[in-house]
């Protein structure tokens, strides 16, 4: 009969499990910032590595035939330059002509990301060929 007046109760009071929730949310705080930064920086390197890609293969192309591309797909259809059909998916590649030392040859790349970027459609990535630096829109580093 005594083991049922015990006062020995299993289970956590409301003052634990509301702690235990806030160390929870505060750590969810700083988590949550750097992973969404850490997102946004390989969304940006992969950026850069297709300019790099599109700057090479300019020079190529322009080695081989005398002149600058027109557009990717004037480097892709004589077989200069093939980039991955995802990275294509996410990204439109621009670039303008200009002058850098002297020559004549791509000076600014941008690739706009589409729909299908899961960062959204519309942001930029800027490379400056005369300067040599990168612009990010929203996906910097």
């Amino acid at each position: 009969m005594l083991k049922y007046f015990r006062n020995d109760r299993k289970g956590f009071t409301l003052v634990e499990v509301l702690v235990v929730v806030i160390i929870i949310a505060v750590l969810a705080a700083i988590a949550v910032p750097i992973y969404l930064s850490y997102v946004e920086s390989a969304r940006a390197a992969e950026a850069q590595e297709m300019i790099g890609s599109i700057l090479a293969a300019s020079k190529v192309f322009q080695s081989r035939f005398g002149q600058i591309p027109s557009n990717y797909e004037e480097m892709e259809r004589r077989n200069i330059l093939r980039l991955d059909p995802l990275s294509l998916n996410r990204w439109t590649p621009a670039w303008q002509v200009g002058s850098v030392d002297g020559q004549q040859q791509i000076a600014v790349i941008t690739l706009t990301s589409t729909g299908e970027m899961p960062g959204g459609a519309g942001k930029q990535v800027t490379y400056n060929a005369i300067t040599g630096e990168y612009t990010p829109d929203s996906y910097g580093q």
